[in-house]
């Protein structure tokens, strides 16, 4: 499971899909790199560290067209489209590369019904933490021994899981995304956070993480929070919450604790208390109605 790394290059990182079915790579270019258009049997993620450019390729419709690419983007290019990077000679592209091959890993086989083609959110891309986890993915191609690289195929798993999830699951490849191209920036990145929210509501959160992710003050991100979902941060949070403990009430036999706890409640009481003021009875009672 090699990689290819360090030093900056005037040509693209040669396709090296491991046996284990993982490619991962760093590619550095220099002023004079030159790429001639390929594909390949697998979709490939590139994430962009460094400099500016864009990727050139026949995009499906839906797609957003990958154009003026900056450190922090994203851009997923589907399997068997050809397709080039083209560097901005002034800022070349520093990139992240990552591919798995559903032949050998069949729970990948779906992630281009997943997951849109083109250009992803950038915000969407901060608060899932891409960049930092290819990081990871690299640390552990690179130590070769049979343990660091399960956790790399498990890694690399979980980045194209978690932009599934944000992405709408099955649905996503079907929607477009116009926050990726520009526009209100503030509102845009209230639509991510909302995204991001609605798969780890059940993760400790805060409203100073929150606003954070966000890159706005703590004032700032709570009105624009507000002005957007009509309601506060806090009682959006409690709503998803509760709406998955109300799932877990209708669909298990779990006990109260495990799902007060299962749906990011740290204490019991805050969990029947919450509960009650939004669905208006008791745990208890809502589950007796419907059995």
């Amino acid at each position: 499971m090699a990689t290819k790394r360090s030093y900056r290059r005037s040509v693209p990182v040669a396709e090296s899909m491991s046996d284990s079915g993982m490619w991962v790579f760093e590619s550095r270019h220099n002023e004079s790199f030159l790429m001639e258009g390929t594909q390949h049997r697998f979709p490939k993620l590139l994430i962009i560290r460094e400099g500016r450019g864009r990727v050139e390729a026949d995009w499906p419709a839906k797609a957003v067209d990958p154009r003026n690419c900056i450190s922090g983007d994203c851009i997923l290019v589907p399997s068997g489209t050809r397709h080039r990077v083209i560097d901005d000679s002034r800022h070349p592209i520093s990139l992240y590369g990552l591919a798995i091959d559903p032949g050998k890993i069949s729970l990948c086989a779906s992630i281009e019904q997943m997951i849109p083609f083109g250009k992803l959110p950038r915000q969407r891309m901060s608060l899932l933490k891409i960049e930092q986890r290819m990081r990871r993915l690299l640390y552990l191609v690179s130590r070769g021994d049979n343990a660091s690289n399960l956790a790399a195929i498990a890694g690399a798993i979980e980045i194209f899981a978690r932009l599934a999830l944000a992405s709408g699951g099955d649905r996503g490849a079907n929607d477009t995304h116009p926050s990726a191209t520009g526009g209100a920036v503030d509102i845009d990145v209230i639509d991510e956070y909302v995204i991001w929210m609605q798969s780890n509501f059940y993760e400790a959160l805060t409203v100073e993480s929150a606003s954070s992710a966000c890159g706005m003050s703590r004032r700032k991100f709570t009105n624009d929070f507000r002005q957007k979902m009509q309601q506060t941060w806090l009682g959006y949070l409690n709503q998803l919450r509760i709406d998955h403990a109300r799932m877990l009430l209708r669909e298990t036999d779990h006990k109260v604790t495990s799902i007060a706890f299962q749906s990011g409640f740290e204490e019991l009481s805050t969990f029947y208390r919450t509960f009650k003021r939004i669905a208006g009875m008791k745990p208890l009672e809502y589950r007796a109605d419907f059995h």
